[in-house]
Parts: structure tokens; sequence; C-alpha cells
């Protein structure tokens, strides 16, 4: 058995054998996904240089334990994709203990999952978990292993994390040690978050946030966080004057100091009915000169066909479609939502991203039933925009997913 499918399946064994003395919960999930591809986009490339899955499908066996201070998530996971053949893994998300020195005073150890900060489709003081907050079908977050103390209040909680203890410097954020440090306070109907993270990968990050409240319907919030050190995905071959690489040119690139900031507003309404609207501004993400370069090299690139080897073409062609992979394709993003919950357990949403610096788009459309022991998701995403956009040249045009929950005890 795999090294990786053997030390995931270690926690969800433990979960089995413990399942009489805890309190435990499992469930079944099967999430396909089909996806259609642009042919006309200039950064897609026929297979078999590049293989994109159409229809593919995540299958779950989730089990969760908790026993006092003791808590664990883990899965066995099947993952099938057209073409290939079907994968087998064990994932260990959380298995940690919650402690306490004396009362208002406790700590944490073991690998456990930290989300912080404000924001809907993008969370700036999220330093720990860096959480994708618009990926498609996610499953169940990967916790960080870490030893943390937290003093708690009836206002306040101070939070001090030591992330991957003991581990060495890694070439990821989620993998690069580190000393964080969160703050919360609520003041009434207001929250307040303030962050500080010191690593190797980063250098220095910190920032602040609040919720505001503002009667029964209305709620505005905003967060901003300061990076030492930004890292940015980039084709070394711009400005190079070389136009092929022999070797993956695409490589993160240190940069100077940036700022992440979110800012939004939501109503809600007693009929059910939501909206939001929210903008925010990653520095990790490109500009759009940065995109322009490699549409141009990209274009000369395509004009070398019947000169050089067309192998050589498509796979540098296909090492610039990572571009497409980043959290945020552009730096500046702005989101309209407008959701409903019809409070028997329907909630369907639309919502529509705008890159404003080229006039990119996203619309995405859904809608969750939740029942007793059910829940089941569907949706539909297209990628669009003005002519020459980042989301308008990206290889996959339309992605639909739906995912079915069904808890076993």
């Amino acid at each position: 058995m795999p090294r990786g499918l053997t030390l995931g399946l270690l926690p969800c064994l433990l979960l089995a054998a413990a399942a009489d003395a805890m309190e435990t919960h499992g469930a079944i999930v099967v999430a396909p996904e089909y996806v259609s591809v642009d042919r006309s986009s200039p950064y897609y490339v026929e297979p078999p240089t590049v293989e994109i899955p159409r229809r593919s499908s995540r299958n779950d066996i989730e089990l969760r334990a908790q026993e006092g201070g003791f808590n664990a998530q883990g899965i066995l996971r099947q993952l099938v994709a057209e073409g290939s053949r079907p994968e087998y893994h064990g994932v260990a998300n959380q298995f940690y203990y919650d402690g306490q020195f004396t009362p208002g005073l406790g700590w944490t150890a073991g690998k456990k999952v930290l989300s912080w900060g404000v924001g809907f489709g993008f969370k700036p003081l999220d330093v720990i978990q860096r959480e994708d907050r618009r990926s498609i079908n996610a499953p169940p977050l990967v916790g960080v292993p870490l030893l943390a103390i937290e003093r708690l209040t009836d206002t306040d909680a101070l939070t001090v994390v030591w992330t991957r203890p003991g581990q060495g410097r890694d070439t990821t954020d989620s993998g690069d040690p580190s000393l964080a440090l969160h703050w919360y306070r609520l003041a009434g109907s207001d929250d307040y978050h303030g962050v500080a993270r010191v690593s190797r990968r980063r250098s220095l990050e910190a920032g602040l946030g609040a919720t505001h409240v503002i009667g029964d319907e209305w709620s505005i919030y905003a967060a901003a966080l300061y990076q030492r050190h930004g890292w940015q995905h980039a084709n070394t071959l711009i400005g190079s004057g070389e136009t092929l690489a022999a070797a993956d040119p695409m490589v993160d690139t240190r940069r100077s100091g940036g700022i992440k900031a979110v800012a939004g507003a939501q109503w809600t309404g007693e009929s059910g009915w939501s909206t939001l609207l929210e903008a925010w501004y990653d520095a990790d993400a490109w500009r759009r000169a940065d995109w322009q370069a490699l549409d141009a090299l990209t274009a000369q690139q395509r004009a070398l066909a019947g000169l050089a080897p067309q192998t050589a073409i498509d796979g540098n062609v296909a090492w610039s479609s990572q571009a497409f992979l980043g959290t945020d394709l552009l730096r500046e993003n702005v989101l309209l939502r407008i959701a409903y919950d019809d409070r028997d357990g329907f909630k369907p949403y639309a919502d529509v991203l705008v890159t404003p610096s080229d006039h990119g788009r996203v619309l995405t459309l859904g809608a969750v039933w939740e029942g007793n022991r059910q829940r089941l998701s569907l949706g539909a995403r297209q990628f669009g925009g003005a002519a020459g956009s980042a989301y308008a040249q990206a290889p996959i045009r339309r992605i639909f997913w739906a995912e079915w929950r069904l808890a076993i005890f």
C-alpha cells in the first residue's frame, strides 16, 4: 500500500476503532464534474500534450469523531477521471487535541483547520489556511500541523500559533513554518480582527479587519493585509529575448511588499432574499500588463508553426496555461451575488465576478437543497468577457458540477 494512503488511513482506522467511545459522524459524498473546453483559446492544446478530463468524480467516505478535547476527521477518497485509472487516497483532514491550562487559557496540538478574517469571495487575513473561497465543488479543508495557545474572555480571543513546528523551509505558503497571532473582539453586534504572521517565505504579514452591522438587514465589512514579500507564478521567457524553453519556464518569483484588501456590503431581507457586493485587491495576482506580455509570447510561439517542432510549441503553450490555475487571475475583482433562502432547505444563488482592468467575467449559477440527512448541490460556471481578457481566453469555457451528501450515522 502506498505510504501516503497508509498515513491518510491512520486517523480513519483510529476513528473506527474508537467509535463506541466517541461521538462519531459519517457521510458518503459523490461529487461529479463536467468540463467544456474552448478550442479557440490561444492557450488550448490538443491531447496528448495536455489531457483535460471532461468528466470526473470525487467519491468520499467521511468520518468524524469527537470526545472531550479530542477531534479527528478523515476521508477515504476515490478520484475517477475520463481517460485515467481510478485513484485512491486516505486524507487526514484534522487530528488534534484541545486542552486547558486554566479557565480561559487553552492549548491545541495536532493538525487543525484555522480560517481567519472577513470576506466572502476573498479573505486577506486568512494567513494560515489560505482557503480558495471561489473554488468549485471544494472538498473539506485539510488542516495545518500546529501548536497553539488561546486566551479567551467574554469579548476577546487571542491566539498564538506555531505552524509546522520542527519542519524545514518549504516552497509553498501552506508548507512554510510560521509563528502567527490572531486577535478577535466582539463589540455589541460588531466584530474586529487583527492578524500577524512571521515566516521565511513571506517574512512579515500583518492586517486588520472589521464587520459593522447596520440595523436588522445590513452589514458592511473590510480588511487589509500587508505582506513584506509577495510571490507570483511567472513565465521566465518574458523579457528574456527567447521564445521557446526546453524546461518549464513557469516559476514562483519573489516580489517586494504588497497589499491584499477586501471591502463589501450585504443586505439580507426577511423574505429570504440577500444581496452581496464585494471588491478586493490581490497583490499576488497578475496585472493586466502581465497577461498582455504572456499573450504576446504565446502568439509568437504559435507563429513558429512549421518552423519549430510542434511538440515544442505545444509544450510551451501548455506550460503558460498554468497561469489560469491562480486563485485570482487579476489583482482587481468585483463580485455581485444574489441568493434566496426559502427556510425549508432550498437555496438558489447567482453571482458574477468582473475583472475591471480587462473586463473579464465569470458567471456562476447554483442551488443547494438540504434535508434531514441529505444535501444536494448543483452548479454551473462560465468564463468569458471582453475579447482579450484573461477569463475570455481561458482554455476551459464552462464547468458543471454536483455534490450529493448522505449522512450515514
